[in-house]
């Protein structure tokens, strides 16, 4: 922010830009960053900071379509910032536009995101009710992450394989640590497996946990 100026109708103190941008930020009160930042905006509208601390706040507080906004305008003026592309993937998937998160997920190609990459790709599949496309993105992921097991689990579960998807899920809870929505899905592939006894078992240890 080195070309801001003091906004004193914004609240911020001369010379305190940057400080009281990221102590808002440190105390997630990310509406005041966003009205700070958007009023900044058309005087330096390519400012890296100023837009990808916008789409920062935006996700934050679940305006997914705005972040998506932000990072597509970052592109405009970055487009080999590979980072950018992956955040605006992610923002996209968030905003349930699949099928362009699979579209800007397709275009990165740094060997370092491919994990992330091929679990962000499988969960959008998997949102479109294309589990061979997303099953075969989790095939290319490390089979240990415990988001990959999770969705293999609910995949198999979609696909009304019971037996492998309460197997899926106690693996995750396994990795993990104990969760009463893991525990749930378990004793639900128990009860559409009829197997009442490990359902009920299960379900009165949620109960009791609380």
């Amino acid at each position: 922010f080195a070309n801001a100026r003091g906004f004193a109708g914004q609240g911020v103190p001369e010379g305190a830009y940057t400080s009281t941008i990221y102590t808002l930020i440190k105390d997630r009160k990310y509406k005041d960053v966003i009205n700070i930042l958007n009023a900044e905006l058309p005087s330096n509208p390519r400012s890296r900071a100023a837009l990808s601390l916008l789409a920062y706040c935006y996700y934050h507080i679940e305006d997914y379509v705005s972040a998506s906004g932000c990072y597509e305008e970052l592109l405009k003026h970055y487009p080999t910032v590979e980072e950018y592309k992956m955040y605006y993937a992610q923002a996209l998937h968030k905003a349930g536009l699949y099928a362009e998160c699979i579209k800007i997920s397709n275009s990165i190609e740094s060997p370092e995101l491919a994990q992330r990459i091929h679990k962000l790709q499988a969960l959008a599949y998997y949102e479109n009710d294309d589990f061979p496309a997303a099953q075969n993105h989790l095939d290319n992921c490390v089979a240990e992450d415990p988001d990959v097991v999770l969705l293999t689990a609910s995949i198999a579960f979609k696909e009304g394989k019971y037996a492998e998807a309460q197997q899926k899920f106690a693996d995750a809870m396994q990795l993990v640590g104990y969760s009463p929505e893991l525990a749930y899905n378990v004793a639900l592939c128990y009860f559409k497996l009829k197997q009442w006894g490990n359902a009920l078992k299960l379900i009165t240890d949620i109960i009791e946990r609380g």
